[in-house]
């Protein structure tokens, strides 16, 4: 099943801050739509090289809450939240806590992102027909060569069943 491409977009946004030198440390953490906490907090300390102390989550947290206070510039993606979620529990500074702390999370439930008090929304929607045609013949080769009518009709038949998600286009 394709999306509209949030968790690609998100890898690419990381990847890019990292080559730019935007920040000092980037992170991409998949939360899903069961959350296991010990798992992104585990993916969290890996990035910091950082190894625990404590076994509960909250020992945990403070630990990651701690190495994360001493960096100063680090970008935090969370990928595919379905509900609301305590970056405090995790031990995610923000705000106030940590202005050099960036979040980026991607979810397909906007009341995620007003619930979890988001500054900036990006909705990725999915294409249009003209913009899933274009794209389609991109992806194909088709721009520039000449085309019988039915190699056509059968490139719009299966741009169709794309139903405008960019990735399905790109694969």
């Amino acid at each position: 099943e394709f999306g509209v491409g949030k968790t690609t977009m998100a890898k690419e946004v990381g990847k890019k801050s990292t080559e730019l030198k935007l920040f000092n440390l980037v992170v991409i953490a998949v939360v899903s739509q069961t959350p296991n906490i010990k798992n992104i907090q585990g993916r969290i300390a890996d990035s910091l090289d950082l190894r625990f102390e404590k076994e509960t989550e909250e020992g945990r947290a403070a630990q990651i809450w701690h190495r994360l206070q001493e960096k100063k510039k680090i970008f935090i993606i969370l990928d595919d939240i379905w509900k609301e979620l305590d970056l405090a529990a995790i031990g995610i500074p923000f705000g106030a806590d940590h202005k050099g702390c960036k979040v980026l999370l991607t979810t397909r439930l906007q009341h995620v992102c007003t619930r979890m008090r988001s500054q900036t929304k990006i909705q990725l929607d999915v294409l249009s027909n003209d913009e899933a045609w274009t794209l389609f013949k991109h992806n194909a080769g088709l721009d520039d060569a000449p085309c019988h009518s039915e190699l056509i009709d059968v490139a719009q038949k299966v741009a169709g069943e794309c139903k405008g998600l960019p990735l399905a286009f790109s694969t």
